[in-house]
């Protein structure tokens, strides 16, 4: 009988062949053997290097990579140096790269109702956000992979808010603003068009050279977003009223995470949906840090015209309906997540606390 080779991977039995086997043959074999060779997920994300997001997600990398004995490693490449949204969802398609972290406004891009959560003024408070995924974080999500992306869950950031170079407290005032929206956000688009405003598309990575050179004047953007990449350095005014919830999610090809062993998909995804929880438990607080930071730092808040404010939700809301009338999301979802809030407003939520 042919003597034989015992061949281990990371100390563990992965095979045994004949030594009389051809060794171009031999070496093929061992080549084809799953979870031999590390798999490296190149991830991409607008979060700045030495970000508290960065750090923590090095640090769930990290403790994957201890867990799956090195046959699982991450790849970040932060700050934005692999492009903007959709940029990086090209290379997603190309396998250039396998994921990237994607905030509320981009995620249409790889399922039409990834945004839903943040359609513009429809939350009041973070506690009817909080109810309505309760409910529904599970479908979108599903979703989302359904679409071909493993998510590990949404990590909120609590509500963005307008702030601009003058005081924005009518809707009068908003009329000739340069107003910002990101490249892909055809809900807030349709909003800001709806309100009579002619928004200044461009991809989030250029925000603050459209603020330096006064080709936008105004954002909408949670605090603690505007302190990470340092936009409230050229801005004046908080306007006091939520106008979306903002949130993010790591998305994977599901191609590049199927070559994964099941043993190691498991692995990242317990890893990884515990760090997105830990994101989830953290946002909204570390938003409302980030809004004091700004007010310390000089930013004014002010209050808009209350008398106004129903008629702008009129407004936005009519807008959202003839695009989900039109298909660019989901009515029924957006009617399930309307018919969530007013049962929380008028106090008949389903296990709501």
């Amino acid at each position: 009988a042919p003597a034989l080779m015992t061949i281990f991977d990371q100390g563990h039995f992965v095979m045994r062949i004949s030594t009389k086997t051809p060794w171009i043959t031999a070496l093929l074999l061992f080549l084809a053997v799953p979870g031999v060779h590390a798999q490296t997920l190149k991830i991409a994300t607008i979060a700045p290097e030495g970000s508290s997001w960065m750090n923590d997600m090095r640090a769930g990398a990290k403790a994957i990579e201890e867990h799956t004995e090195g046959r699982v490693k991450f790849k970040f490449y932060g700050g934005g140096v692999q492009g903007n949204d959709k940029q990086v969802q090209r290379k997603m398609r190309t396998g250039q790269l396998h994921g990237g972290a994607f905030a509320s406004g981009a995620m249409n891009r790889f399922q039409k109702d990834g945004d839903l959560f943040s359609i513009p003024m429809v939350f009041n408070t973070i506690d009817e956000v909080r109810y309505v995924r309760s409910q529904m974080d599970g479908i979108i999500r599903q979703r989302l992979e359904d679409a071909g992306f493993v998510n590990f869950g949404f990590a909120g950031a609590g509500f963005a808010y307008m702030m601009s170079n003058q005081p924005l407290v009518t809707l009068g005032d908003l009329k000739g603003q340069k107003v910002w929206i990101p490249e892909g956000d055809p809900v807030g688009f349709s909003a800001l068009r709806a309100l009579g405003v002619a928004p200044v598309i461009m991809p989030v990575t250029d925000v603050m050279t459209g603020l330096q050179t006064d080709l936008i004047d105004s954002v909408t953007v949670p605090p603690v977003g505007a302190v990470v990449f340092q936009w409230h350095t050229r801005l004046k005014y908080i306007t006091e009223l939520p106008i979306a919830y903002i949130y993010a999610a790591l998305l994977v090809d599901k191609r590049a995470f199927s070559r994964l062993s099941e043993e190691d998909q498991k692995i990242v995804r317990e890893v990884m949906e515990g760090t997105y929880r830990k994101f989830d438990q953290n946002g909204v607080r570390e938003n409302g840090d980030a809004l004091q930071a700004l007010l310390g730092n000089g930013l004014q808040l002010v209050s808009p015209d209350t008398a106004q404010v129903s008629e702008w939700r009129g407004i936005v809301n009519a807008s959202h309906r003839k695009l989900a009338n039109e298909g660019t999301f989901d009515a029924a979802l957006l009617d399930q997540m309307q018919s969530l809030i007013d049962a929380y407003r008028n106090g008949a939520a389903v296990g709501a606390e």
